[in-house]
């Protein structure tokens, strides 16, 4: 099958999240699975960088008459095609969707609709069209919405956070070039704006996202951010699928950034991969206490304020703290406070450093990941893959891929994201991880489990498949 993958970002050529992590490894997965895939995105201004960059030869213009350069490149280590859409008005600026975290342009209607309509006018130069366009998040959720006359190809449109809806004003509507009589409660408007998100899911031919139970959270008014209805009633077309991670890319065995390599079966070399990053953050390396790691956004979503009333508390019995990430400026500014107050205990590092986050998967007891709401998540996988213990509450991915060690499982899952229940299951952990041989059997029970995208494969072939037979009978 021929697939092409339209996002906003893909790994490593741009990235601020899950997002890139999925359309940079996925297409892999499918690749080797025998399906002939490519991605498209925008051309960011850091991307000409790129080995083996080149621009693609011939005119290309959109429906709308917008003129456009195409770029390719592959992604590293696989041969699979990466397409760049370049227009400097657009693109040729600083970060993604605004100058820095917690921003945006205000124009990303008119950029994003922009894209999505490059995406049709490139699929359209193809020689041979592909047999599923493959659309990511909001920022293409304009795609579907073009194409819902077209023949071919069918339409997927994967919802990675509901959150993120790409709601717009009526007067920026004209910027889509679509027609007014799709301005109407069963097409783009909602609640008098109009929506990249809801578009997607109204025309594409199926929906997924990126969790069984985030699939089943969205039907519901707590989750669904107001478009809980809309997706009860494509119910039967919307599908819940985990992301994965590139076992190549995250390995323990062959990661050179590591202090010592390490693998499932012989895990003590981990011990000196734990004391360096302990050494490296200034943090207390006696009495042998549990160290808790967090590689997040530092935003409302993720639980981390939970931490703030009890972390003293947690600190004084000796639990230590490396903590990764950049995102709204309160949480960095009291994660700061929360550095100063307890030098040796807490290290707080306002960056996005993979080789970091590596480090901190390595060498970290407990991954922590106490999220109010998670699609998936993609750091409990990661830790778990790299012998680290993950701490999660109950909800969406996080609930489909830890099970709570009292239940028999791997790891500790709090019931609520609560205060008291986060330093419970703290305490609990840092109990259990006093009993050695418990504790390296939790590790090792932790890397053994199969979060590969290979895994996942056979789900999206399936979605694939309906959707193209979906097109077929319309």
């Amino acid at each position: 099958m021929r697939i092409l993958f339209a996002a906003s970002e893909a790994y490593p050529f741009a990235s601020t999240g899950g997002l890139a992590g999925v359309t940079g490894s996925l297409p892999k997965a499918l690749c080797d699975a025998g399906h002939d895939v490519s991605i498209i995105m925008p051309l960011y201004r850091d991307i000409e960088k790129i080995k083996d960059f080149r621009w693609v030869s011939g005119e290309f213009s959109t429906s709308a008459g917008e003129k456009f350069g195409l770029a390719e490149s592959v992604i590293p280590g696989t041969g699979i095609p990466a397409y760049f859409v370049s227009k400097d008005e657009y693109f040729h600026r600083q970060g993604i969707y605004g100058p820095d975290n917690g921003s945006a342009y205000n124009d990303n209607a008119v950029r994003f609709a922009f894209f999505c309509r490059a995406v049709v006018a490139f699929h359209e130069s193809l020689g041979e069209p592909p047999d599923v366009i493959h659309c990511h998040d909001w920022q293409t959720g304009l795609i579907p919405a073009y194409m819902r006359n077209c023949i071919r190809p069918a339409v997927v449109f994967t919802i990675h956070n509901m959150h993120f809806q790409g709601n717009f004003p009526p007067e920026e509507y004209g910027c889509t070039y679509l027609p007014r009589s799709l301005f109407t409660m069963t097409g783009l408007e909602f609640y008098g704006t109009f929506s990249f998100l809801k578009s997607g899911i109204v025309y594409a031919d199926q929906v997924t996202t990126v969790s069984r139970t985030y699939a089943e959270e969205i039907q519901k008014p707590e989750f669904g951010f107001s478009l809980d209805g809309l997706l009860r009633e494509r119910s039967a077309d919307l599908t819940g699928i985990l992301n994965g991670i590139d076992y190549d890319v995250w390995n323990p065995e062959t990661d050179g950034t590591l202090a010592a390599s390490y693998s499932a079966v012989s895990i003590a070399p981990r011990r000196k991969c734990r004391r360096e990053l302990l050494k490296t953050h200034d943090l207390d390396p006696a009495g042998g206490e549990l160290t808790a790691g967090v590689v997040s956004r530092l935003t409302g979503q993720k639980g981390l304020d939970l931490l703030f009333p009890i972390i003293g508390r947690l600190a004084e019995r000796g639990v230590r703290f490396v903590i990764l990430g950049t995102g709204d400026k309160c949480y960095m500014d009291r994660f700061s406070e929360l550095a100063l107050e307890h030098p040796g205990s807490v290290s707080v590092n306002l960056k996005y450093d993979e080789g970091m986050a590596r480090r901190i998967f390595s060498g970290c007891d407990i991954i922590m990941m106490p999220s109010r709401f998670e699609p998936c998540g993609l750091a409990q996988m990661m830790g778990m893959r790299y012998g680290a213990v993950p701490l999660v509450n109950r909800t969406g991915g996080l609930a489909d891929t830890v099970i709570d060690e009292k239940d028999g499982g791997f790891g500790f899952v709090m019931n609520g994201a609560d205060p008291e229940e986060l330093y419970e299951c703290i305490i609990r952990a840092s109990v259990l991880y006093g009993q050695r041989n418990r504790w390296a059997w939790l590790v090792k029970k932790c890397m053994k489990q199969n979060n590969s995208w290979k895994s996942r494969v056979v789900l999206f072939e399936d979605v694939y498949s309906r959707a193209v037979n979906s097109r077929k009978a319309r």
